[in-house]
C-alpha cells in the first residue's frame, strides 16, 4: 500500500510539472525598437505588421563601374585578374541563373542578375547560395 502511494505521489508531481512547464507565462516581451509587432509569451499576435528587413543603402556593397547594366545582383565569385573557372560556370548554367561577369579595373567579379529590387535579389540569393556557391551576397552596381 505505501508503494503505490508514492507512485501516486510521484506521477501527480511529474504531472503538475509537465502542467506548469507547458503553459504560458502571460508575461509580454519587449517590442522591437520600430514597433512593428507584439508578442505575447513567444506567439505573434494576429495584428503583426511584419516586413522584410531591407538593408539601408549604406550596408549594400556597390560596385561602383561602367561595364553592367545597374541593379542589384548576387555575387558569387571574385576573380581578381583570372577569368571564372569553368565548375563555377556550369554551375549557374545549370541552375538556370542569368549571369554577368562585370570588371573593374583589373577585377573580374561573377554576378547574377540584374534586378530592378533588393527583395528579387534575395531570393535569388538563396538558389546560388544552395546551387552555386555558399558565400553569395547581394551587391548593388552602380555608375560611378
Amino acid at each position: 500500500m505505501k508503494q503505490s502511494y508514492s507512485k501516486t505521489k510521484a506521477f501527480a508531481l511529474l504531472t503538475t510539472m509537465a502542467l506548469l512547464l507547458g503553459c504560458e507565462t502571460g508575461t509580454k516581451n519587449k517590442a522591437p525598437e520600430n514597433g512593428s509587432y507584439s508578442m505575447s509569451s513567444g506567439i505573434v499576435s494576429q495584428k503583426t505588421n511584419y516586413k522584410s528587413h531591407v538593408p539601408k543603402e549604406t550596408e549594400i556593397k556597390k560596385i561602383y563601374t561602367n561595364s553592367g547594366t545597374p541593379g542589384y545582383y548576387v555575387q558569387v565569385g571574385y576573380f581578381g585578374t583570372q577569368k571564372p573557372n569553368d565548375d563555377i560556370i556550369n554551375r549557374l548554367e545549370y541552375a538556370s541563373l542569368p549571369y554577368a561577369i562585370v570588371k573593374k579595373g583589373s577585377r573580374n567579379y561573377l554576378l547574377v542578375g540584374a534586378y530592378s529590387s533588393y527583395n528579387k535579389a534575395r531570393e535569388i540569393q538563396g538558389i546560388a547560395q544552395e546551387r552555386v556557391a555558399e558565400g553569395a551576397f547581394i551587391v548593388k552596381v552602380v555608375r560611378p
